[in-house]
């Protein structure tokens, strides 16, 4: 099938033609469309009436291609497909959390979904210090619902199989594999560096053998692991929100794999909004203490929320059942004792990914917005290596952290170092 991005006019035409999309949008209403997307990687247009632009939708078209780069960098033409998919599924799990699909088109490429037009990027919502009162609560429930129903802890033997095989994402995976897990651990070409970021630090990255040992064994949880349906790219601009609802969206990388990649990469943004907060904060004549508390208090709330509603989850299933997953009675010591297991490795696991999505992002291909519009460079540089120490101590020291707490006071004791350095 051959793509072509659509004009204005003849988006506009195309969903006229979609009755459930016109009728949604105003039948006899002449349409405005504006393009919003980013240009990384897709086209994304609002489209709403022109005489009630509350009546509106998303467009979101995925060309077979790596948009920023063209055609020389090819992406499956199945990737919208395997989005809607997951939007649907996920949707059907957690749908206070995650938007509509009105309508899906492989042949174009595209689908049209519910507008969040009262609702942020989360990370532009950080990086202006706004507070989000049910984001933690928000957050841990998308997490333990989806985390924990896409998995053999729910599904039967056969059905979690079958969902296994219909859920590869071959190339999404890989970019993964490569930008998460392999080039920020050497001299890649797509690697990319603020210009006062200490050699020493990257140098470290490529020769510090615990940390590299951390990093291999973390790729090979993400290659092989396939214990749910996980969204893959679970950072702060995947999700919209406002004060009183948390969407997430964007779930084009969701692949069978580790539960624990998707809480490390939330708590990851949440720690690299963390360290970025002293300049934005200072920037414009605020304290930053107290946005920074909120956003540990966030990582801390976030992890313990999920893994509470999780084992609720879990509880609640081998009741129903009568049976334990290990066997037997669901109410036994062992049952317990096994799903207290469980938990502690998925924190474990956590905190691994969490570390690797740290590093990516400070010396990978793509960034956060957090860290890359602070104008000065050597402060720059500055919140990069806390970021880099952080992420090293998660990797390292995964097994031996016993609690999100414990993980909340490390991050503060490396702001307070670095303060008197």
């Amino acid at each position: 099938m051959h793509f072509e991005a659509f004009s204005s006019s003849e988006l506009a035409a195309y969903l006229r033609g979609i009755p459930a999309v016109s009728a949604r949008l105003g039948d006899d209403s002449e349409l405005q469309v504006v393009e919003v997307g980013d240009g990384n990687l897709n086209y994304v247009y609002f489209v709403s009436s022109a005489r009630d632009p509350q009546r509106s939708v998303v467009v979101k078209q995925a060309p077979p291609f790596l948009r920023l780069v063209g055609e020389a960098w090819p992406l499956p033409r199945e990737r919208m497909e395997r989005e809607v998919a997951a939007l649907r599924r996920f949707g059907a799990l957690c749908p206070q959390h995650v938007p509509s699909v009105y309508h899906a088109d492989s042949e174009k490429f595209l689908m049209v979904m519910q507008r969040l037009d009262s609702h942020r990027v989360l990370r532009q919502g950080l990086i202006d210090g706004i507070v989000y009162p049910h984001l933690a609560e928000h957050l841990s429930t998308f997490l333990a619902r989806t985390l924990f129903h896409g998995s053999d802890l729910y599904l039967a033997p056969d059905a979690k199989k079958a969902a296994v095989g219909g859920d590869i994402n071959t190339e999404l995976c890989r970019i993964t594999e490569d930008l998460v897990f392999t080039f920020p651990f050497e001299d890649a070409p797509s690697n990319v560096y603020s210009p006062a970021l200490p050699a020493a630090a990257v140098e470290r990255l490529r020769t510090h053998e615990p940390l590299r040992r951390a990093a291999g064994e973390m790729k090979w949880a993400f290659m092989n692991h396939a214990e749910t349906l996980v969204h893959g790219d679970l950072h702060t601009g995947s999700i919209m929100a406002n004060e009183r609802e948390t969407y997430v969206i964007d779930p084009e990388f969701a692949f069978y794999g580790p539960m624990g990649f998707d809480t490390g990469a939330f708590i990851a943004n949440l720690l690299l909004a963390y360290y970025a907060r002293d300049w934005h904060d200072r920037a414009a004549g605020r304290e930053p203490a107290v946005y920074q508390r909120w956003l540990l208090e966030q990582v801390v709330q976030v992890w313990n929320g999920f893994a509470q509603k999780f084992a609720e989850l879990w509880r609640a299933h081998e009741r129903e059942t009568g049976r334990a997953y290990i066997g037997g009675g669901a109410g036994t010591r062992a049952a317990g004792a096994f799903r207290e297991d469980f938990v502690r490795r998925l924190f474990a696991d956590t905190l691994g990914f969490a570390g690797c999505k740290m590093i990516r992002r400070i010396v990978g291909m793509a960034k956060v917005a957090e860290i890359t519009s602070i104008k000065d460079d050597a402060v720059r540089a500055q919140v990069e290596v806390r970021c880099l120490r952080l992420a090293e101590a998660l990797l390292v020291q995964r097994r031996e952290l016993d609690s999100i707490e414990t993980v909340a006071a490390l991050a503060a004791q490396v702001l307070e170092q670095a303060g008197h350095e």
